[in-house]
């Protein structure tokens, strides 16, 4: 497994930052916290949240969903980089992931409107 470059690198963060999507889906939905990262805009106070758990049962699916693209997406890219030639597969789940990635900062936006 050779080291090809930077678009490697990013595909390993996707894959990182995929589960890390997932693991703040599943705390905001168990306990109740909000993890700045993926969840809500810079400049939000996250202590003015009118409905914690309204907003959890908003924007968990959603992040799970985001998550689980982007752990597919670099799944797929790492494949077809160092094992076998899938161009079609990647190019289909590179749109996917950025349609994904696009409509998940418009959920945001507009739950951060509703919620806070």
């Amino acid at each position: 497994m050779a080291f090809d470059g930077l678009f490697n690198l990013i595909d390993i963060m996707v894959l990182g930052f995929g589960f890390y999507a997932m693991y703040s889906a599943w705390v905001l939905r168990q306990e109740g916290k909000i993890i700045r990262t993926f969840l809500a805009l810079r400049d939000t106070d996250l202590d003015s949240c009118k409905d914690l758990q309204g907003y959890a049962n908003c924007m968990s699916p959603k992040l799970w969903t985001l998550g689980i693209v982007m752990v597919a997406y670099a799944g797929i890219s790492l494949l077809n980089t160092y094992v076998v030639s899938i161009n079609s597969l990647f190019w289909m789940m590179m749109a996917v992931f950025l349609i994904t990635l696009f409509w998940y900062g418009m959920e945001v936006k507009k739950a951060v409107i509703k919620y806070f």
